[in-house]
């Protein structure tokens, strides 16, 4: 029992640490997941990620994740992500970042979609309890669209994160970002997403997390009319980190 208890807060203390220069941690994920809005369905996702600290200024993030769903021979679901984000810090509040992300939702009406982006940030809290930081730059959108059409976008892009250790063994992670096309009043969209992380055993932890998307000028459907402005996504995942 006392061996397990040292386990588990060994675990935990590696949950919470700061990443040495020259360190890398990585994670991977297994799970169930479940949509609504523009696709309906339930289904398993796999997602791997990491995080780099390349110098005592500069860390490195990069996460990939994917799900594919059928159901009598057609298919219901599917979405490939890949993203990544560079950050550079001048001070202990004040940072720049470089980001780029690809997407394929064929259900959401992209082909392929592909960001890139730079901006400031700045932390407002940072303690061994909360992370709390806030950030705003610019972000460059190609897409290619289902209904055979494609377009590039400029966006304002804001955005948040918050993250609480609520236990030992348990984190709270959230994220909130905000995109407002620079040439079109209408065009913006909003993404939320938190996440229960609790760590079971050394290195591996259950983690529950739901993702809601709003997009007020949606891709089009074949048929010309506007797809679900709303979707949301629901994920309940292993975790093994490493």
């Amino acid at each position: 029992m006392k061996k397990v208890a040292a386990m588990l807060l060994c675990g935990a203390a590696l949950f919470a640490a700061d990443l040495k220069v020259g360190e890398l941690k990585q994670h991977v994920e297994l799970g169930y997941l479940g949509t609504s809005g523009n696709s309906d369905s339930k289904t398993l996702s796999a997602l791997y990620g990491n995080d780099y600290q390349w110098t005592d200024s500069t860390d490195v993030h990069f996460k990939t994740d994917a799900y594919y769903g059928e159901k009598d021979g057609d298919k219901t679901d599917e979405r490939y992500r890949a993203y990544g984000i560079v950050n550079h810090h001048y001070s202990p509040r004040g940072y720049s970042y470089v980001e780029a992300g690809a997407l394929r939702n064929t259900f959401q009406g992209y082909n392929q979609q592909y960001n890139g982006g730079l901006g400031m940030g700045y932390v407002i809290i940072d303690d061994k309890i909360q992370l709390f930081k806030v950030r705003g730059g610019y972000q460059y959108r190609w897409a290619n669209f289902t209904d055979g059409t494609d377009d590039d976008f400029h966006f304002l892009k804001l955005g948040a994160n918050y993250n609480y250790q609520f236990s030992e063994t348990g984190k709270l992670e959230s994220e909130l970002n905000f995109l407002k096309n620079l040439e079109s009043t209408d065009d913006f969209e909003t993404v939320f997403r938190i996440a229960v992380k609790v760590l079971m055993a050394e290195n591996l932890s259950l983690r529950v997390g739901f993702e809601v998307k709003y997009d007020n000028t949606p891709p089009l459907n074949d048929d010309g009319s506007e797809k679900d402005k709303t979707d949301t996504t629901t994920t309940v995942g292993i975790v093994y980190d490493f």
